[in-house]
């Protein structure tokens, strides 16, 4: 896990040395270990490590194979060992224990194909030299960032987009329509495009090569989740026996490392999965009493999951380290908060999670398992029972619908009547449909956001079809955002293992009926790690995840929060409108009503700061 750079000089000058040490410095946090730099031609690369696999200086970046090849390389190829055992049979040979050879030595052999080999979390750029070209790419579900800006004086990339404000001709300019993505929908990282107009990211699953002869580039798309997608056929219960074999060597290749490793654990059925999972896998190596874990928790018991936590613990006896992210600090943290994420985020469970990797540094933990993507492609969220609803009554199945709304009903309190309403919305005429669906905020904005807006609300006709869109744009982009650089601002690398490619496309293939039943949502993996996890955990239907008492906070902190507010809608008075907006809030607060977590007001804030700490200009 590391950062990584690189510049190409679009006119004949040389590249000012200044310039390339500041491009690096300013995420040193990302690699603490040892930096690098490496010129040919026009171009400088650029890297910051952070020693995970092979902690010797054999593993320094920017590293050669050969005298045509240089990378430098962000993240991990979990399946490296079994990749260099068919290389070193084809005939290659191997200077160093390190992942990032074998990706050389792959894209040899292999081509720009090499890259489906990999089982990983990847960004990087590899210069050949004898073609003339840098090879870029991104893994499969942009756990990895990539971003890259050009204008007529360079084409630059990045790990972050700060890196490209130490350009001469750098200029923060907002990208309002994002912008108001992110206001009316809490949503960014949806597209190429980011809330900084003229800097974009390489999608996942997407390469881009850059034309040295030319200062060229294309991109094009090397994975596509749907396409890969196969409909399965068999039983639950064989399904049930794939489900834990894949998830176990999931979790088994993330294991592989030179330094420590731990889990977080917020007592949801995800972590509490891989936390039970690493469990079993060390004591079949007699390993026991390695294992920790970092949680967040609340004083407050409405936002606490400790009675959880402390199952999983006692069912493991793993070491345990809490953390309880104090939200009176908020607004001293918040601008160093949005420094490290560059762009703004949508609720304090950010904060949460910045807390849970400040401890793991603290005890020296330098790699983390998280349960990032489960939700999406295990249909974990409320709105997937409104999608299997649908997909139960495109079928014609009413009985199934009954039995369903009757379940949820007892199980979650979800009132029959709802369900009912909601599915009569789907039946009208999509134009009728779509507006009921449509989301509306509790004030204007200064601009027609149906014409600026690019994402959409929708009804999706089954469970899969929302977990692509969750999986590939409104959702999981984001919070593998806000994971990568919460985790990467403390200097700690941290691992997924519910987005290994093989189990998620086996998952999004099963049938809704094997995600969803009974009520239970990820029915699948209830039943199939039932052997593994507490009781406590696999019945438990309340979910939470990492979250703050930002509700209680707001209310307690009426003024604090109503003053920074004021002020934030004051300076963007080009999208705002100060009465509206400041009425709706007094209106919500004085009615004693609980403003929910990441509500639009907390968007407004963190955009306002955002605006701030990068100097973005508004026009």
């Amino acid at each position: 896990m590391c950062g990584i750079g690189g510049i190409v000089q679009l006119t004949n000058e040389e590249i000012d040395p200044d310039l390339i040490q500041k491009y690096h410095t300013v995420i040193s946090h990302r690699g603490p270990d040892s930096h690098g730099t490496y010129s040919y031609q026009h171009l400088a690369l650029l890297h910051r490590r952070l020693s995970i696999i092979d902690l010797s200086p054999n593993g320094h970046q920017p590293m050669p194979y050969g005298a045509d090849l240089s990378i430098v390389f962000n993240g991990e190829i979990y399946n490296y060992l079994e990749i260099k055992e068919v290389l070193i049979n084809a005939g290659y040979t191997f200077h160093s224990e390190s992942d990032t050879e074998v990706i050389m030595a792959a894209y040899l052999h292999w081509g720009e194909a090499c890259v489906e080999q990999f089982n990983g979390m990847w960004a990087f750029a590899l210069l050949d030299k004898a073609n003339q070209k840098l090879f870029c790419s991104r893994d499969r579900f942009g756990v990895k960032p990539f971003y890259y800006r050009q204008s007529k004086s360079f084409f630059a990339f990045a790990s972050e987009i700060k890196q490209f404000t130490t350009l001469p001709d750098w200029k923060a300019t907002l990208h309002l329509e994002r912008a108001i993505d992110f206001i009316n929908y809490g949503i960014f990282d949806h597209t190429d495009e980011t809330l900084f107009k003229g800097v974009n990211q390489l999608k996942p699953g997407n390469n881009l090569v850059f034309n040295l002869k030319d200062n060229s580039f294309i991109i094009h798309e090397w994975y596509n989740l749907r396409k890969r997608v196969k409909k399965y056929e068999a039983s639950f219960d064989q399904a049930k026996e794939e489900f834990y074999t894949l998830f176990t060597d999931a979790v088994k290749l993330r294991l592989r490392s030179d330094v420590k490793v731990g889990s977080c654990l917020s007592g949801g059925i995800d972590s509490t999965s891989i936390v039970c999972s690493i469990n079993q896998l060390l004591k079949k190596e007699n390993k026991q009493g390695v294992q920790e874990t970092v949680s967040a928790c609340s004083t407050v018991k409405k936002y606490d999951e400790q009675q959880f936590i402390d199952a999983v613990i006692k069912n493991t006896e793993i070491k345990p380290h809490k953390v309880y992210p104090n939200l009176d600090g908020l607004f001293d943290l918040l601008d160093e908060l949005i420094w490290h994420q560059d762009e703004p985020f949508t609720s304090t469970s950010t904060l949460a999670q910045w807390s849970v990797f400040a401890e793991a540094k603290k005890n020296d933990i330098t790699v983390m398992l998280d349960g990032q993507g489960a939700d999406e492609s295990l249909a974990g969220y409320l709105p997937f029972h409104d999608a299997h609803l649908i997909g139960m009554l495109k079928a014609a199945n009413i009985g199934g619908i009954l039995s369903e709304v009757g379940a949820l009903k007892k199980l979650k309190g979800y009132p029959a009547k709802k369900a009912w309403q909601f599915l009569f919305k789907f039946l009208l005429p999509s134009s009728i449909s779509l507006k009921l669906r449509s989301h509306t905020l509790p004030f204007r904005l200064k601009t027609d956001t149906e014409k600026q807006s690019l994402y959409k609300p929708q009804f999706f006709g089954s469970i899969q079809e929302m977990s692509f869109d969750q999986l590939l744009c409104s959702n999981l982009p984001m919070l593998l955002h806000y994971e990568d650089r919460n985790s990467m601002a403390h200097s700690i690398e941290s691992r997924v293992p519910f987005l290994d490619y093989r189990l998620v496309e086996f998952i999004v293939g099963l049938p809704d009926s094997y995600k969803i039943r009974d009520g239970q949502t990820k029915y699948i993996l209830r039943e199939a790690l039932a052997h593994e996890i507490p009781a406590e955990i696999k019945n438990r239907h309340d979910k939470m995840g990492f979250l703050t008492s930002e509700a209680v906070w707001i209310q307690e902190h009426q003024e604090e929060f109503r003053s920074h507010l004021l002020k934030a809608v004051k300076e963007m008075e080009f999208l705002l409108d100060q009465e509206e907006v400041m009425d709706s809030f007094d209106n919500l607060v004085s009615g004693g009503k609980e403003i929910s977590i990441g509500s639009v007001y907390f968007r407004i804030l963190t955009l306002h700061r955002w605006m701030r700490v990068f100097q973005v200009n508004p026009s």
